[in-house]
C-alpha cells in the first residue's frame, strides 16, 4: 500500500484483462480503476481538496463521485430530452399535479433528525428488525 498526492492511501489489487483491480480504502468491494491525469484550475483544485478533506476521504474518492453525479445528470437530461421528442413537453396543467402531489407525500422537505429516526425505526419494524410492540421500560 502507498500514499498517493491526494492523501489517500493508495491500493491493492492485480492486473487482470488490462483493468487494473482495487480496493481503495473507502470500497467495501474491488472495483476496476482507470488511473488519468487531468488539469484542473488551481482554485477548483483547491476547492475540491477541501471538499474531500472536510468529508475525510481521498480527493480522488470525492472527484470520482462528483464524476459519477455529474455523469447521471447529463444522462437524466438526455432521458429528458428524448423523452420530449417522443411525447412532447409536458403539460403545464399535469406537472402542476405532479408537483402537488409530490408536496403533499413530503418529498423533497427536510425532515428533523427524529423524523429520519421514527421513519428509520418504522423502516426497520417493516423489514421484521425490530419488533412490532414498543418496549416497557422500567421506572
Amino acid at each position: 500500500m502507498t500514499n498517493n498526492a491526494d492523501g489517500g492511501s493508495g491500493t491493492i489489487g492485480a492486473t487482470e484483462l488490462g483493468h487494473t483491480e482495487v480496493l481503495p480504502r473507502c470500497y467495501t468491494r474491488r472495483v476496476a480503476v482507470k488511473k488519468i491525469s487531468i488539469s484542473l484550475d488551481s482554485e477548483v483544485f483547491a476547492r475540491a481538496k477541501r471538499a474531500a478533506d472536510s468529508l475525510g476521504i481521498p480527493l480522488s474518492t470525492w472527484l470520482s463521485q462528483a464524476a459519477e453525479e455529474a455523469a447521471a445528470l447529463a444522462e437524466a437530461r438526455t432521458a429528458l430530452a428524448e423523452y420530449i421528442e417522443v411525447y412532447g413537453e409536458p403539460d403545464e396543467a399535469a406537472m402542476a399535479e405532479t408537483r402537488t402531489r409530490l408536496d403533499k407525500a413530503g418529498v423533497g422537505q427536510w425532515e428533523t433528525a427524529d423524523e429520519a429516526a421514527a421513519r428509520m425505526t418504522a423502516l426497520a419494524r417493516l423489514r421484521g428488525q425490530l419488533p412490532t410492540e414498543p418496549q416497557r421500560r422500567a421506572g
